[in-house]
């Protein structure tokens, strides 16, 4: 016959398991159903202010440590630095850990329409397909602190691109952010470009913080940054190309 000890000791790891997997579970379908009405009042309203989004179909799931939303046809439109901007994915997934750092994974595919205003308030449209197109995105206290883009293999009507990366961090300090953007194997009517590479920095960003919370929307806080007299600095990197920096502009 066993001792009370022994019996203790055998049956412990087994309900101690089931307690936590029942805490997980329990944990993930609160997360999950607060996350589900938050799409729900987001959908078609501002999610920041000046920037709408809009779906067919959002899907949740990612049990037991993630959550994830697959939405169809998702459409973000709104106002950006210089004018109305809008994005059109077919295929967009999010992606984050329930628990940790508040970090979120995105995932595109299907044809991408793009469309924004220049530094010159001309319009341009494009439409692409990738082979694979992620992000990431680092919240803290202050708001968003970085966020990273990566595409493989982007075909447009008129231009190719074998990978695109772009990078946006918040210094710690909150006096400036840092811009990177770069290209590999770029093809366009007019140019062609092993690699391409551009840093940015811009410089007193205090006034970018309230639109890296999510308080303000992006024009004001871009008038605002402007208004102080101040412009972006590109890196002296003699790779370094008008093209990109051109790129970067309708940013801020």
């Amino acid at each position: 016959m066993f001792k009370y000890s022994s019996r203790f000791w055998l049956y412990a790891p087994t309900v101690l398991f089931l307690l936590l997997a029942a805490a997980v579970t329990i944990h993930w379908w609160i997360a999950a159903g607060a996350f589900e009405k938050k799409l729900a009042a987001l959908k078609g309203r501002e999610a920041v202010p000046g920037i709408t989004l809009n779906w067919d179909k959002a899907e949740v799931g990612g049990f037991p440590f993630r959550l994830d939303a697959n939405f169809q046809n998702l459409r973000i439109a709104g106002a950006g630095a210089y004018g109305p901007f809008s994005w059109h994915s077919e295929k967009f997934a999010v992606h984050g850990l329930t628990y940790g750092r508040s970090q979120d994974v995105y995932e595109a595919a299907g044809k991408q329409q793009v469309s924004w205003t220049d530094s010159n308030q001309g319009g341009h449209a494009t439409s692409f397909l990738s082979g694979s197109m992620h992000g990431s995105s680092i919240l803290d206290a202050q708001g968003l602190r970085r966020f990273d883009l990566d595409i493989v293999n982007l075909a447009g009507p008129d231009f190719t691109i074998d990978r695109l990366q772009f990078h946006m961090r918040r210094d710690p300090d909150g006096n400036s952010l840092d811009l990177m953007v770069s290209t590999d194997g770029f093809q366009n009517r007019t140019k062609s470009a092993e690699h391409l590479q551009l840093y940015v920095t811009l410089p007193k960003a205090e006034a970018l913080m309230p639109l890296l919370r999510g308080e303000v929307a992006w024009h004001t806080a871009t008038q605002r940054w402007r208004s102080q007299g101040v412009t972006a600095k590109p890196s002296n990197d003699p790779t370094a190309d008008q093209t990109l920096f051109e790129l970067l502009k309708p940013l801020y």
